[in-house]
């Protein structure tokens, strides 16, 4: 039995990819009157939004796009107020079980901050880790929360949505579930790479507490 499950969170337990595209596309078009596709975004991401904001607007000052790119990010986040469906409850079933539950995510402090409040996911998670806006530093952190936890690395898993989530839980010494529930989820990438796959958050529960 896993001492603590932590989860990604985009694509993972919110499709929050539409949210986070159109505030990002809001944001440079704002500032450079250009429109940019979302592989120009895509191509970014692995840094937190601060990291992607220097990449996208090199010109614009950080603090100045950071303002503008938050307030987006807050207003797109009105259409999506749910997380996925079942991850409350696989939430509350792993806390009934003793399982503690934590979120690691590449997201900075305050896009974290604002997407667990938008989906009601607030109060649920500990720790949480974000990320950096120098590098990916997923691996860092999970090999973090074995240390400052007290767990050993086969009781702690991990639960993500992409390939990259793969790659820093095997360098952190960890198992990843991959969630393929989101739309945005390239199922393709996943079965390359002989991914642990589960199609639905039902799935998953009976998994981690079977």
């Amino acid at each position: 039995m896993y001492r603590m499950i932590s989860f990604d969170l985009d694509g993972t337990l919110a499709n929050t990819f539409p949210v986070i595209l159109k505030s990002f596309r809001s944001t440079v078009e704002h500032f450079t009157g250009e429109k940019i596709d979302d592989q120009q975004i895509f191509d970014t991401f692995g840094t937190n939004e601060q990291g992607m904001l220097r990449s996208l607007l090199p010109d614009v000052p950080l603090d100045t796009a950071s303002d503008y790119f938050y307030d987006a990010y807050q207003q797109a986040h009105e259409d999506l107020r749910q997380p996925f469906p079942g991850i409350v409850d696989l939430l509350k079933d792993l806390a009934s079980h003793g399982i503690q539950i934590s979120l690691l995510t590449g997201k900075g402090q305050q896009a974290c901050d604002i997407s667990l409040k938008m989906l009601g996911l607030t109060g649920y998670f500990e720790p949480i880790l974000v990320g950096s806006p120098v590098r990916n530093i997923k691996t860092d952190n999970l090999k973090r929360l074995v240390a400052t936890q007290q767990i050993a690395p086969e009781e702690l898993a991990y639960v993500g949505d992409a390939t990259s989530d793969i790659k820093a839980s095997q360098a952190a010494g960890i198992h990843c579930f991959s969630a393929a529930w989101s739309p945005s989820v390239q199922l393709d990438a996943l079965k390359a790479v002989n991914a642990d796959i589960y199609g639905s958050v039902a799935d998953l529960e009976k998994k981690l507490l079977n």
